[in-house]
C-alpha cells in the first residue's frame, strides 16, 4: 500500500526540483541576457527576479547595484566629457580673440607706414594690452587647474583678516582712485584672527573687490565688512552697480559663464575669478554666497573659521 504512494511522493518531488531547476535555468538565463545588455551599452536596464530563492535574490539586488554603479559612472564621465568640450571650446574663443586683435595690430604697425607717431603709440598700448589680456587669461586657466587637481589638504594658520583686508584694499588703490569710489570699510583697525590662509584670502579679496570695481563703479558705492557668526566669520563685499539678473545669479560661480550680467570675471576680465574663488573659500573649508538686487545692491558673503 506505501510504494504506490512513495511512487506518487518521488513523481512529486521530481515534478517540483524539475520545475525549481526550469525556474533556475530561466533566471540563468535573463541575467545572462541582461549581462549582455550591459555590454552593449543599455545602462538603464534593472534585472527583475521571478523566483523566491534567497540566493537569487541576493544575486538580483547585486546586479541591480552594479549596474546602478555602472550607469552613474557613465554619466558622470559623459558629463565630464561635456564640460571638457565646453571648456576647450571656451578656452580657444578667449584665447583667439585677443590674439587676433593683437596679430591685428602688430600686422598694422609693420605694413602701414602713413601711420602717425601718436596713431603707431595708441597700437602698441592696444597691443600691450592685448598681450597682457593673453597672459593673465593663461595665468588664471593654470590656476584653476591646479586647484582642481591638487587633492593636497592645506594646513590652516591663524591669520589676521583686518591686515589681509587692508593690504587688499591698499593693493587696488589705483583703480579706486581712477574709478573716482572711497571704499566703504566697516571693520575696526584692530587685529581679527581667523583661521586660513593669508595668500588665499588675499585672492579672495582681490578678486571680489575687482568684481565689485569692474561691475559696481557706476554706483560710486563699494564695500566690505565682516562680522561674527556663530563661530564663524562672513567676509561682505559689496556694491550698488547695475546687479545680477535673476537668469544668471545661479550661473556666477562657472568656468567662462558668458551670461549678459555674469560676474565671473576679475578688473582684467578672463571669466574665471569667481571660480577661483569659489575654489579658493572651498580650500579653507568655507562657502561663498550671492545675493543681488538689480540696480540696488549686490553682496558676495563668504564663510571662515574664526581663530
Amino acid at each position: 500500500m506505501w510504494i504506490p504512494i512513495l511512487l506518487i511522493v518521488l513523481i512529486i518531488l521530481c515534478l517540483f526540483f524539475l520545475l525549481q531547476s526550469l525556474r533556475l535555468h530561466n533566471e540563468i538565463k535573463k541575467i545572462t541576457w541582461t549581462t549582455k545588455e550591459i555590454q552593449s551599452g543599455n545602462f538603464n536596464l534593472r534585472y527583475r527576479m521571478h523566483t523566491s530563492w534567497k540566493s537569487m535574490e541576493g544575486l538580483a539586488g547585486e546586479l541591480n547595484r552594479l549596474m546602478n554603479y555602472i550607469q552613474g559612472t557613465f554619466e558622470r564621465t559623459q558629463f565630464l566629457e561635456q564640460e571638457h568640450k565646453r571648456m576647450i571650446a571656451n578656452i580657444s574663443h578667449d584665447l583667439r580673440t585677443p590674439l587676433t586683435s593683437l596679430l591685428g595690430y602688430m600686422e598694422a604697425l609693420q605694413n602701414d607706414k602713413s601711420l602717425k607717431t601718436d596713431e603707431r603709440e595708441k597700437f602698441l598700448r592696444i597691443a600691450a594690452d592685448k598681450g597682457n589680456t593673453l597672459l593673465f587669461l593663461l595665468q588664471d586657466f593654470f590656476e584653476l587647474a591646479k586647484l582642481e587637481v591638487d587633492n593636497i589638504e592645506i594646513e590652516l594658520q591663524q591669520v589676521d583678516l583686518t591686515k589681509v583686508v587692508q593690504e587688499a584694499l591698499l593693493g587696488l588703490y589705483p583703480e579706486f582712485t581712477k574709478a573716482e569710489i572711497t571704499p566703504l570699510v566697516d571693520i575696526s583697525d584692530a587685529p581679527y584672527y581667523v583661521r586660513g590662509d593669508s595668500v588665499y584670502l588675499r585672492r579672495i579679496l582681490d578678486n571680489l573687490l575687482s568684481n565689485a570695481l569692474r561691475y559696481g563703479h557706476d554706483g560710486k558705492e563699494i564695500g566690505i565688512a565682516f562680522h561674527e557668526e556663530s563661530g564663524l566669520v562672513r567676509v561682505e563685499v559689496w556694491d550698488r552697480g547695475k546687479g545680477i539678473s535673476v537668469e544668471d545669479l545661479p550661473h556666477v560661480f562657472e568656468r567662462l559663464y558668458t551670461g549678459e550680467a555674469s560676474r565671473n570675471a576679475s578688473l582684467r576680465g578672463t571669466g574665471l575669478g569667481l571660480t577661483i574663488v569659489k575654489n579658493l573659500v572651498e580650500k579653507q573649508g568655507g562657502q561663498i554666497t550671492v545675493s543681488s538686487s538689480p540696480g540696488e545692491r549686490t553682496v558676495f558673503s563668504f564663510y571662515i573659521t574664526k581663530a
